[in-house]
């Protein structure tokens, strides 16, 4: 009977390997949600840091005759800096970005007769993309 269904070491070597399979696919499996999960948290990453660093951007005379030049105004986070508005840059439009400026407004105050109130601060970057690229500000 042994020849026809195989000795005890044999069929314990093959449960042990159906059984070692099963493992090593759950351990894939766990692989890849890690992987899944860390690509994530990635995304959230930049998402965050586009929403944290670029307010809006500047809409002016000045700013709109920038754009022929490729350089770009945006109002940007208080506590960002260049590095940062560069890669939220890149993530969110997709161009590469050569050179970022950035000047800091201060908090101003107004008076109009008894009134007093302020203008409220904020930064300002220009950023330069490379030649030959172009950011779609306004869709047409």
């Amino acid at each position: 009977m042994t020849a026809m269904f195989g000795s005890k070491k044999e069929e314990e070597k093959s449960t042990a390997t159906k059984a070692g399979k099963s493992e090593v696919k759950k351990k894939d499996s766990k692989k890849g949600k890690k992987k899944a999960k860390k690509i994530t948290e990635k995304l959230l990453k930049k998402s965050e840091l586009v929403n944290r660093t670029i307010i809006s951007p500047v809409v002016s005379e000045d700013a709109m005759q920038k754009t022929t030049i490729g350089k770009y105004v945006f109002k940007v986070g208080s506590d960002v800096n260049k590095n940062q508005v560069a890669e939220a840059i890149e993530a969110l439009y997709g161009v590469d970005v050569v050179k970022v400026n950035i000047m800091k407004y201060k908090q101003e105050t107004h008076r109009f007769r008894m009134i007093k109130g302020k203008k409220s601060g904020y930064k300002k970057a220009i950023v330069t993309v490379k030649a030959g690229q172009e950011i779609q500000l306004f869709s047409e």
